[in-house]
């Protein structure tokens, strides 16, 4: 069950989302001009998406996923056989480092789609997202292919690793490949985004890099905030050295970033301490009582349906998106300070119990600073990382959609909680 639960709060929210999003767009324009105009829309948007400076901005990306998997591809093979003298795997902290970078992607093909919506609407954003995450893919592997092939042909040139099995060596690579394509809804979400409070009547090409970023900052702010982000924006726009838009811009992206989080943040983040780290600790004598594997499997797994509802209801409390990612990253925070403050003790418990090691229940730790440091092992946390930013980018997301929607429904009045 919480498997389940874990695969629709990771995975499920933004393919649902995006599907939604787009299926709206298609009935408006419908409705507006007609079936026949979608495909003139859809040429309309290819041409504003791909021309410039879209399309030197989709080599550049192209270029650069090139070059950056090769020089990752040559530092992996350099080092992946001195895990062991480091003390954690190496082949599996690349993998979980892909799923990273795959997440990092998505949010790259978001914000560019949000860029272009801003000046040429919500198709061309799209088009410019999705085909930024194309370029991406295709980069990384005009690298990975070439050394993929010359390892199938002759693997004695590879360095050897034990437990790989024969092909696996560059499986984190691959990882990566796959996991774009869970990047595919966030161009959608993305452009979706960038249109709010861009209509036709007042979109522009922004008048420099400045202008964008503090648009992109100010974009999606909660209710209360949203006519600051204005009055910001306006005051820009009145500007001319190009020192002092720079500074002004700059200081307004920051200010807007760090805003406050919503009422109940900390409290929040608090309780989501507490439970996470009541739940290590029965979750850690359970599987000691049992004779279960350890609790790697309950850190990803049960703090990811906790953030996924923390975002959830922050972004639904303030109709933005932003705001319930802020949320839920001071209680992801909150989350792993718990992991490890239950973590170390627990893990000292199992070795004296000669149980195994805490996260996987494996072995048994030569020493009580062994078992320690299992808890800490890079792979693990970035694997935990990996899984609740997926699930709290869902949680915002649906919570923003569901808000939006239910203030429409209300006939655009703002909710008590907006007042």
């Amino acid at each position: 069950m919480l498997g389940f639960l874990l695969f629709v709060v990771v995975l499920a929210p933004a393919p649902l989302l995006a599907t939604v999003v787009l299926a709206g767009r298609v009935r408006d324009a419908a409705r507006r001009g007609g079936v026949r105009t979608l495909a003139t829309r859809t040429g309309a948007a290819w041409r504003y998406g791909t021309a410039r400076p879209v399309w030197p901005g989709l080599i550049a990306v192209l270029v650069g996923a090139a070059l950056l998997t090769f020089g990752l591809e040559r530092g992996y093979l350099a080092t992946v056989t001195k895990g062991p003298g480091w003390g954690f795997d190496v082949v599996l902290l690349a993998i979980v480092l892909g799923l990273l970078a795959a997440v990092m992607c998505a949010a790259l093909c978001g914000l560019a789609a949000a860029a272009v919506t801003r000046a040429r609407g919500f198709g061309a954003g799209t088009v410019a997202g999705l085909l930024t995450l194309v370029a991406v893919a295709a980069g990384t592997a005009s690298a990975h292919l070439p050394l993929r092939a010359g390892y199938l042909a002759d693997p004695g040139r590879f360095p050897a690793v034990a437990n790989i099995a024969d092909g696996d060596l560059l499986v984190p690579f691959e990882v990566f490949l796959a996991a774009l394509i869970w990047a595919l809804p966030w161009p959608v979400l993305g452009a979706a985004l960038g249109s709010r409070g861009a209509t036709a009547g007042d979109r522009h090409a922004p008048r420099d890099i400045w202008q964008l970023l503090l648009d992109l900052a100010t974009a999606d702010l909660p209710e209360h905030r949203a006519a600051w982000g204005v009055a910001l924006r306006s005051e820009l726009a009145a500007i001319e050295p190009p020192a002092e838009r720079r500074g002004f811009a700059l200081g307004g992206v920051w200010t807007a970033l760090r805003s406050a989080p919503p009422r109940g943040t900390w409290v929040g983040a608090g309780g989501v301490a507490l439970i996470v780290a009541g739940g290590s600790y029965a979750a850690s004598r359970w599987s000691l009582t049992h004779d279960r594997g350890g609790v790697l499997d309950f850190w990803m797994a049960f703090p990811s349906l906790l953030l996924f509802a923390v975002a959830l209801a922050a972004a639904w409390r303030t109709r933005s998106f932003g705001a319930g990612l802020r949320a839920a990253a001071l209680a992801g925070l909150a989350a792993l300070v718990a992991v490890v403050a239950v973590g170390v003790p627990e893990a000292v418990v199992w070795t004296n119990r000669q149980a195994g090691y805490l996260s996987t229940g494996d072995a048994v730790p030569p020493t009580w600073q062994s078992a320690v440091l299992d808890v800490l092992r890079p792979e693990f946390i970035v694997g935990m990382i990996v899984f609740w930013a997926t699930a709290t980018a869902g949680g915002a997301a649906l919570g923003a959609v569901l808000a939006r929607h239910r203030t429409r429904a209300s006939g655009g009045l703002p909710t008590a909680a907006h007042r």
